[in-house]
């Protein structure tokens, strides 16, 4: 690709993650966890040729976070008491 065919499209996937970004900015929030943490992850994928062709993803992810502790005591040991 030219440097101005690499500017173009630059320029395009700027205006896409942008419009994506208001599109889904409160959306993200909303689906924010506990602790206020929310992400939006962008995807910019180019299949040159002419015309060029640009496609550009969002993904909204929580994070989330969940455990289980506990001890096992060793069944060949008997129990004192």
């Amino acid at each position: 690709m030219s440097t101005s065919t690499d500017d173009a499209l630059k320029s395009q996937a700027l205006d896409h993650l942008r419009e994506l970004l208001e599109s889904h900015w409160r959306e993200a929030c909303d689906s924010a966890d506990e602790d206020g943490r929310f992400s939006i992850g962008f995807k910019v994928a180019v299949a040159d040729g002419v015309p060029a062709k640009l496609k550009v993803t969002s993904r909204i992810s929580t994070t989330s976070t969940d455990e289980i502790e506990s001890t096992v005591d060793d069944p060949n040991q008997p129990a004192l008491l």
